[in-house]
């Protein structure tokens, strides 16, 4: 098993998909389940990669070629699973992020649980579930969410199923651990892990009260604007930052991790709408946070500072996402020592 674990993470290091196929086939010969190499290889690899990712050894191109291998894989050792009896009740896993592979994870635990499962992600999410839930009558919808940026996508989404009655459970590392987060964005409960998603199952009503969704409110106005226009405001803050350091350019050419530099503030803004609809503005801490992280390891800490002052220009007229804009600057300040960044807090 610890031979064909090294070989596998050297395939994944390497991009190479039939090393690391062969690999997890050398495991299943030892005997092990489809659930185990899940849990004990696959799953601890990801967390390998987003790590060398994060500490900047790995571009963002490596970390998708090795996630989406992971991916590919989890789905071909599902395919070794024994299906549930028809009898079984029927659950929705879904998930509004490119990389599904914490919903996939989720999905098989709850195959081996004895839950017919049907998992719903990618692009038009929303009416694909709204299409599973009229039709199917599943037993509950569960929401797998690992980006804090998710959660504003996941608002309006779960506003349109209220009316169906059908309970609706979330799972993952955006909630932080927070119930609350989870309940703002329209989920009935919220479970930190597998096995308490299972016993939420089990306990639930089949059916909650209908209700008509409430009208957004003003923070919910200003995140979906942010959501509709951060194809625009992206590129912006990007075009400011190059305008502020063009001595990060080394003959016309940018460094190689610049390129990441679209997803990181594209995620920004993400967070920033989920903070605004959660009512949550340690969301904004946490991200900065992170931000900082990713560009200390490129050497690049400064640019943190930058990307808040930049940020706050597009947001005239928006004040709810100023305030959550600036409180996180000054959160950070407070804790560097009550040195704030200069993003002043709208009047």
């Amino acid at each position: 098993m610890d031979r064909a674990r090294v070989d596998y993470w050297t395939a994944l290091r390497d991009g190479d998909r039939p090393a690391a196929l062969a690999a997890i086939k050398q495991m299943r010969d030892t005997g092990r389940t489809h659930l185990e190499v899940i849990d004990e290889v696959i799953v601890p690899a990801q967390e390998q990669v987003a790590g060398h990712w994060l500490a900047g050894e790995w571009t963002a191109a490596q970390r998708q070629v090795a996630t989406a291998i992971n991916e590919g894989l989890v789905h071909w050792l599902c395919s070794f699973a024994p299906s549930p009896p028809a009898d079984r009740p029927l659950v929705v896993v879904a998930t509004v992020e490119p990389e599904e592979l914490p919903a996939l994870v989720l999905a098989e635990g709850l195959t081996s649980a004895g839950y017919r499962t049907t998992l719903v992600g990618g692009d038009g999410v929303a009416d694909d579930l709204l299409r599973q839930v009229l039709g199917r009558k599943p037993r509950a919808l569960l929401v797998s969410a690992s980006r804090a940026s998710s959660l504003a996508r996941l608002k309006p989404v779960l506003r349109h199923l209220l009316a169906t009655g059908v309970p609706v459970v979330a799972l993952g590392a955006a909630f932080g651990g927070d119930p609350a987060r989870a309940t703002a964005i329209g989920a009935t409960a919220y479970a930190a892990s597998l096995e308490e998603a299972v016993v939420l199952l089990e306990q639930l009503p089949r059916r909650l009260p209908t209700r008509s969704p409430e009208p957004p409110g003003p923070a919910e106005v200003e995140a979906a604007w942010l959501g509709e226009f951060r194809h625009e405001i992206t590129p912006y803050v990007l075009r400011a930052l190059a305008a502020r350091h063009p001595a990060r350019t080394v003959d016309g050419m940018q460094p190689r991790w610049w390129a990441e530099l679209e997803e990181l503030v594209d995620h920004v803004l993400g967070c920033l709408a989920s903070s605004l609809v959660t009512g949550d503005e340690t969301i904004m801490v946490e991200v900065r946070e992170w931000l900082t992280r990713v560009l200390e390891a490129r050497g690049a800490a400064a640019l943190v500072q930058d990307v808040w002052e930049v940020l706050a220009l597009p947001l005239r007229g928006h004040p709810l996402a100023r305030v959550h804009l600036a409180g996180s600057a000054i959160a950070r300040g407070t804790a560097d020592g009550g040195q704030t960044d200069g993003v002043a807090t709208p009047a």
